[in-house]
């Protein structure tokens, strides 16, 4: 990725933080109003992550470990 793509990650990154304060918790707390809002309008479908690494994943990553 090039510097300027970069320079404008964080030129937003920055920008959204200014709305907050630089607050996290008050970041935070816009996200997740803004996912409830998303998940309730029905055209966005969330879903939670696996509880679990699947079976294939684990038995790979104890041959990795051995």
């Amino acid at each position: 990725m090039a510097d300027y793509e970069i320079d404008e990650i964080r030129r937003i990154r920055r920008e959204i933080s200014a709305k907050f304060d630089h607050d996290a918790s008050k970041l935070g707390e816009y996200y997740r109003k803004l996912e409830e809002e998303y998940g309730k309008s029905g055209k966005y479908k969330f879903v939670d992550p696996p509880d679990e690494k699947p079976e294939a994943a684990k038995s790979e990553g104890d041959k990795a470990a051995n």
